[in-house]
């Protein structure tokens, strides 16, 4: 007789889901977990439609996969109210990782007290007190995307059931599948999963019967919306669900977020209307759901609280540090990059040098040990061979001299030319060293009116002025980059010392000029573009207009100043109201394709009715708003 009673209880604890709470219908039998009728307050506001968009720490219990959705690591805690003194209590953690996939503990318990014990002694019953009977159930899941946005998920679980001084445990594991569509047309922001839990199905023994949990597919898809530049959001959710002896069931949901702060939230579970919500505050939220989970002949109202905890940065948040730390190793491997380059460029510099030494070309010699020096200023090399440059070159100066003074009958006078000639030499040399080709070319032709004879300094002047040639080539395009980066004030200088390197050589003083003089324009432009735009901004269309015609005399080919100019002249002078036939037609055309997402076809749409009417305000305001709508979306 006591094992019989015992084995009663069970029995009938174990089936009470099928009977009363998951509302079993003619013709439906079997054992189910109670565990089958969800976690989470969410989750039951929603109409238990959650395979799709499960976004809190109890997601793996719709589906494993559905983890995908969770942004920041959470941990969640549940308690449902159940008659009769049952308690249902719900513990999980979601961990999401931007590598390594997404991973997932819970802790399910559902149990009650008060069962009356009973021994037959001697053919009288006898009162043995009483007994408690708990189920629980400890999961271990992990989700990974295996392709661009879908993934896959699995979930191991252990049951365990305890009567009394009775227990047995059981094993089982959950598949689930959840795939995000791309993010465009009707299709953004859409999401499908499919979770089938005990594909492995747990087998518990409690007493003399065994008893085999069935599998339960649930298969469904979820709409997002977002409003207000993304500060609010509603979420539609469809679910169905259907198991081995469960006949299809369906389930659907709606959640309205304002502010990532207030959610409230309606579904139908299976034909029973439910609703909830959800208050946030910083890293803390709590939900709140009811709903009917089982017969309402016998059971009230449930009710169901849950308190989540956020923890860390996001997924987003995340992915945002590794981009800024990958942008941070890009710019150090740049720089190490340069700084190799800078090396590589020195000792090129220094094995060209000493080549050009061996030949006797100290010219070139000095001109690229020079150039080491401005690369490095302290590198000793190439302060030895530099000064050694000099002294080759000092040698042959003398004996030079020392021709003349043999040759020359008015030595006195040679030895005054002779040392004028060396005091300018040597003073073109280190011009030439500062890199200012043109004072040394000055020095040195000052030279050559004393010995107009010398091969040196005229091969000297030669290979200056081509390097002088090639020194205003690099500080012109130097300046055109600056201009690119729209530092002009830095471009100037350059263009000024540009300008200085060119006394006296017409073609490269113009080609200098026409560079300041295009640079002018690039200020010209910008100064009114700015001004134009600034006024734009405070409403001020009609100086606005004249700005941005002013900066159209510098740039006249300028797309966006002459978008500026037309629409500050349509604002200042514009029409709200009156279109034409053909005008209307483009004008809602645009309003339907901008409302379904299109925002490039809905942009050239009624930038086509701009043309037919300039200073239509209703036209200018939906093209400048779905352009703020493109820009917000290329970020």
């Amino acid at each position: 007789m006591k094992k019989a009673r015992i084995i009663f209880i069970v029995w009938f604890f174990s089936l009470w889901v099928c009977s009363e709470i998951i509302h079993a219908q003619e013709g439906e039998a079997g054992v189910e977990s109670p565990f089958s009728i969800g976690v989470g307050a969410r989750a039951l506001g929603l109409g238990n439609a959650a395979v799709a968009f499960p976004s809190d720490p109890s997601a793996f219990y719709w589906n494993p996969a559905g983890m995908a959705v969770v942004e920041q690591k959470a941990l969640g805690l549940s308690l449902t109210t159940f008659f009769e003194g049952t308690q249902y209590n719900f513990i999980g953690y979601v961990h999401p990782t931007i590598t390594a996939g997404t991973f997932g503990l819970g802790v399910e318990r559902i149990g009650t007290g008060g069962i009356r014990h009973t021994e037959n002694v001697r053919g009288m019953p006898v009162d043995m007190g009483e007994l408690s009977y708990w189920w629980g159930k400890l999961t271990i899941s992990y989700a990974v995307t295996v392709i661009k946005r879908l993934t896959v998920g699995i979930n191991f679980n252990m049951n365990r059931q305890v009567l009394g001084f009775y227990s047995t445990n059981g094993f089982g594991a959950d598949f689930g599948i959840h795939y995000a569509f791309p993010q465009r047309g009707i299709m953004r922001n859409l999401f499908v999963g499919c979770a089938m839990s005990n594909v492995f199905q747990p087998r518990l023994k409690l007493g003399t019967v065994a008893e085999i949990i069935p599998y339960n597919i649930r298969a469904g898809f979820a709409k997002l919306i977002f409003f207000r530049e993304h500060k609010d959001r509603c979420l539609f959710l469809v679910d169905f669900d259907k198991g081995k002896y469960k006949k299809l069931r369906y389930h659907l949901g709606t959640e309205y977020i304002w502010k990532g702060l207030l959610s409230l939230r309606a579904g139908f579970n299976n034909g029973e209307i439910t609703f909830g919500g959800g208050l946030r505050y910083n890293n803390f939220q709590l939900d709140y759901g009811t709903g009917r989970i089982a017969d309402p002949t016998f059971f009230p109202r449930s009710h169901r609280f849950s308190l989540i905890f956020y923890f860390g940065k996001s997924v987003l948040e995340q992915k945002q540090q590794k981009e800024e730390e990958r942008r941070r190793e890009i710019q150090r491997r740049l720089q190490e990059q340069m700084e190799a380059n800078r090396q590589k460029r020195i000792r090129e510099g220094l094995k060209a040098g000493k080549e050009y030494m061996d030949k006797g070309d100290y010219f070139n010699a000095r001109l690229e040990f020079s150039r080491v020096l401005r690369e490095d200023r302290e590198n000793a090399e190439a302060q030895k061979f530099l000064k050694l440059t000099t002294e080759k070159e000092q040698q042959l100066q003398r004996k030079r001299e020392e021709e003349l003074l043999k040759q020359d009958r008015e030595k006195e006078k040679r030895q005054r030319d002779n040392a004028f000639v060396n005091k300018r030499f040597t003073e073109g040399l280190a011009a030439m060293e500062k890199g200012d080709f043109q004072k040394a070319i000055e020095k040195w032709k000052e030279a050559l009116e004393r010995d107009p004879t010398n091969p040196q300094i005229n091969t000297y002047i030669k290979k200056a002025k081509i390097e002088l040639g090639n020194e205003v080539n690099r500080l012109i395009a130097r300046a055109k980059q600056l201009v690119r980066q729209e530092n002009l004030s830095e471009a100037y200088k350059v263009l000024d010392r540009a300008k200085s390197q060119t006394v006296g050589n017409p073609e490269l003083h113009n080609k200098v000029l026409t560079q300041i003089k295009n640079l002018d324009r690039v200020v010209n432009f910008l100064s009114n573009y700015q001004e134009g735009v600034q006024r734009y901004e405070k409403g001020d269309y009609k100086n606005a207009a004249r700005f941005f015609k002013n900066a159209l005399q510098f740039d006249p080919n300028n797309t966006r100043a002459r978008e500026f100019y037309r629409d500050s002249v349509a604002r200042s002078q514009g029409k709200k109201q009156v279109m034409s036939e053909d005008v209307k037609k483009k004008y809602y055309r645009g309003i339907s394709l901008y409302r379904d997402g299109h925002y490039e076809e809905a942009l050239k749409v009624w930038k086509e009715a701009l043309k037919l009417d300039p200073n239509n305000l209703k036209l200018l305001d939906a093209i400048e708003g779905v352009k703020k709508k493109i820009e917000a979306y290329k970020k």
